[in-house]
């Protein structure tokens, strides 16, 4: 029996424009089934329809077509009749959070399934083991780092036990480590017949997973594919359909090599950087602490401008501390110096600039002209250059929170250009991103850097970390 059953799907937004244009799907229970191709060829809006957020939540969307779960209609049902059967991991966990807390958390959807106390403790526990969730237990939904949540996330949907499950992006912030539980997970759960669906970019890890690769552009069905076709295509061809590389085990090997499971000390990639540099920034004895745990200790370390350095390490591992801490966000022992001299908490405010992993909190201008000139001298004739080097002169008039995505994203590297900073740091900026956008990300970067500047980029994504950064900072937790 087929566990989902799409039938000429069109979704229509409110000026006519079809986002889906005809689409046809069979799932068979059990089967695991990955949408993919560039950013915004559908693959979202698909998983939205599958679940019945389209046009249920989405109701300015028009959608014609049929869709079928295990051969029965879903027209008329609630969302919360198609929760029973569907199971959905957002790619931004934050807004499918309703507690304080990971416990609660975990045991919120089975809550609402109404089962009994043992239950759902009986459920959640099997879920913490096999999720590897033990550490995250009992901790304030605000203390996680992005893939801890993401993490919680699948938990709390996995317990509930739903016949599907959709995963859009699931392992946008992830590490290397916790994509490989997330393959183990999602490899018993298709072992036991759960239906699987997932919209993702990083294609490399669904090996001995995924049975099908559904190819889209445009809204419409252009091939289907095995992982084995998909993996014979040359870079050139996967880079023309906007698909990422599927060979990224070797980079993951590589970057191994080159840390030999250091942390805290600079580890070069590529490129020399020019050691005499005028700006030098420089860590001594630098220690955090949280509640009375250590986070981490750095005996010593000194950046040159002119760099760009890629933060890595598993998640949780004090990355965004770290970044917080060069911010003067957080309190810290020990001493920060620029060019020998020491500086206060304010002296890093003043000098730093951060690009959020979630650029909407950070958006706060009428239109996008006014956003990239918010805090910045920047002349007129600067504003304007900038504007058209990132392509986005035509948008100057338009509301920051009507652009997509990779226009918000463009528009904070636009403030980061203009900001003068000598500290500028991005946040986990490519989950989620095409293959074309990450080529053009790169390009951003690198035009942004300058020995005036030092460049951090808190990442997960090996590919970003081989074709941009000069040095890695490998993280991990204090011991």
């Amino acid at each position: 029996m087929n566990a989902i059953d799409l039938q000429k799907i069109s979704v229509t937004t409110s000026d006519s424009t079809k986002i889906i244009d005809e689409f046809s799907l069979k799932v068979a229970q059990g089967e695991c089934v990955v949408l993919c191709g560039g950013s915004g060829c559908g693959k979202t809006t698909i998983t939205r329809v599958i679940n019945g957020l389209i046009p249920e939540f989405y109701d300015t969307l028009r959608l014609e077509g049929e869709v079928k779960h295990f051969g029965a209609s879903i027209n008329g049902q609630t969302i919360s009749d198609i929760a029973k059967n569907v199971g959905s991991v957002f790619q931004n966990p934050k807004s499918q959070f309703f507690n304080l807390d990971t416990s609660n958390e975990l045991i919120f959807g089975c809550e609402n399934l109404n089962l009994t106390r043992k239950e759902i403790l009986d459920r959640t526990e099997e879920t913490i083991a096999d999720l590897n969730l033990k550490n995250l237990v009992n901790r304030s939904i605000f203390e996680l780092s992005g893939g801890e949540k993401q993490r919680v996330a699948c938990g709390s949907i996995i317990s509930m036990k739903p016949k599907i499950l959709l995963l859009d992006e699931p392992t946008a912030n992830l590490d290397y480590e916790s994509i490989e539980l997330l393959k183990i997970l999602l490899t018993s759960l298709k072992k036991l017949g759960y239906t699987i669906l997932l919209s993702e970019h990083r294609l490399y890890w669904l090996k001995d997973l995924a049975d099908r690769f559904i190819y889209l552009k445009s809204g419409q069905h252009q091939a289907t594919y095995t992982f084995d076709e998909l993996y014979v295509k040359s870079e050139q061809e996967l880079s023309t359909m906007g698909l990422r590389s599927m060979n990224v085990d070797s980079l993951s090997k590589k970057l191994k090599q080159l840390t030999n499971e250091k942390s805290w000390e600079l580890c070069q990639i590529q490129r020399n950087v020019d050691e005499d540099s005028s700006l030098s920034i420089e860590l001594e004895e630098v220690e955090v602490s949280y509640h009375d745990k250590n986070v981490f200790r750095i005996p010593h370390l000194q950046f040159s401008g002119g760099s760009i350095i890629g933060v890595i390490g598993e998640n949780g591992a004090g990355k965004t501390t770290f970044i917080n801490t060069l911010l003067g966000f957080t309190k810290y022992k020990g001493a920060i110096k620029e060019n020998e001299q020491i500086l206060k908490k304010k002296m890093l405010n003043k000098q730093g600039f951060m690009v959020m992993q979630d650029v909407n909190q950070q958006l706060f201008s009428n239109t996008l002209l006014n956003e990239v000139r918010l805090g910045t001298d920047a002349t007129e004739e600067q504003v304007q250059q900038i504007l058209k080097q990132l392509g986005l002169s035509h948008l100057e008039t338009r509301h920051p929170a009507s652009l997509s995505g990779g226009e918000k994203q463009r528009t904070a590297v636009a403030s980061a250009l203009l900001s003068d900073k000598k500290i500028i740091v991005f946040d986990e900026p490519t989950s989620g991103l095409d293959r074309n956008s990450l080529e053009q990300f790169c390009n951003e970067i690198k035009s942004l850097s300058s020995p005036d500047n030092i460049i951090f980029i808190v990442t997960h994504d090996m590919e970003m970390i081989f074709q941009l950064v000069d040095f890695v900072l490998p993280c991990s937790k204090y011991n």
